[in-house]
C-alpha cells in the first residue's frame, strides 16, 4: 500500500472557514503558547482539531480527550482542510498505568505532578519525547496534566480517524496488458527451419548413398546347343 501526501494542500488560512482542520502528518506540533520554544505534544495523525481564530503563522485551536479539551497553537501550514463532515473528531483511547506511575510536569522528566496507582485511566492527549528519545505521552489524570513514560502504561493503539484519508495520492493503478498472440518466438522458427533443412539434406545424402551402392545384375550367358554347329 506507498500513498504519498497531495503536491498542493489546502492549507488554513484566513479565507477558509472550516470548523475542523485535520492533522496531516505525524510531527504537527501543538504549542501551549505560540512564543514556545518547544511543543507540548504532537497531535495523532488523521484527528481533528478545533479552529478558534485562524493565523497567517499559527492558529489558535481547541483539542479535546474523553472531554477534557484544551487549547494551544498549531502552525497553520501543518493543518488540512479536507471539507468532511467530522463526528468524533479526537481519538477515543483508553491509557491505564501497568503500576504506580509518576505524572510528570516536564518532557524532561525532572519535575513531578503526582503519583498514579496502577489501573488508573488516564486520558490521552498525544505523543512527545525525552531527552534520552524515550517515548512519552502527555495526559491528564484527576483534573492535572502531565507526561507519564510509554514504558508505565499497558500497550494501547491509536487508530486513524475513520474519515477518508482525502489529503493523500491514491496509488496509480496499473491497466492491464493486452495479451500478446501465442506465437512462437523467432528464434525458434528459424531454429525449426534449419532443423527441417538438415534433415532434408541428410535424407537426401543418404538417398545419394543408396542409389550409388546398388550394381547393376550381370546377365546370365545363354548356352545352347546348335546342331549345326558340328558337321
Amino acid at each position: 500500500m506507498a500513498l504519498t501526501l497531495l503536491a498542493e494542500v489546502k492549507t488554513a488560512r484566513a479565507e477558509v472557514k472550516s470548523e475542523y482542520l485535520r492533522v496531516i502528518t505525524e510531527d504537527t506540533p501543538f504549542f501551549a503558547d505560540k512564543s514556545a520554544d518547544a511543543p507540548l505534544f504532537y497531535l495523532p495523525y488523521t484527528y481533528y482539531v478545533k479552529v478558534k481564530a485562524y493565523g497567517e503563522v499559527f492558529t489558535h485551536v481547541e483539542y479535546a480527550a474523553e472531554g477534557h479539551a484544551i487549547d494551544g497553537y498549531v502552525p497553520t501550514e501543518k493543518l488540512f482542510s479536507d471539507g468532511l463532515k467530522v463526528e468524533s473528531p479526537y481519538p477515543e483511547v483508553t491509557a491505564l498505568t501497568a503500576g504506580t506511575t509518576t505524572l510528570y510536569l516536564t518532557a524532561e522528566l525532572n519535575s513531578t505532578v503526582q503519583y498514579v496507582f496502577g489501573g488508573r485511566k488516564l486520558y490521552f492527549y498525544g505523543t512527545n519525547f525525552s531527552p534520552q528519545g524515550k517515548t512519552i505521552y502527555y495526559v491528564g489524570y484527576n483534573d492535572r496534566l502531565g507526561f507519564v513514560k510509554e514504558e508505565d502504561l499497558v500497550p494501547f493503539t491509536v487508530n486513524h480517524h475513520p474519515n477518508e484519508l482525502t489529503f493523500l495520492k491514491p496509488e496509480p493503478t496499473e491497466e492491464p496488458k493486452p495479451e500478446e498472440p501465442e506465437n512462437p518466438p523467432a528464434q525458434s522458427v528459424f531454429d525449426l527451419r534449419i532443423a527441417i533443412f538438415a534433415v532434408l539434406g541428410l535424407a537426401g545424402i543418404i538417398a545419394l548413398i543408396v542409389a550409388g551402392s546398388k550394381k547393376p545384375k550381370a546377365s546370365p550367358a545363354a548356352s545352347y546347343y546348335d546342331e549345326n554347329d558340328y558337321e
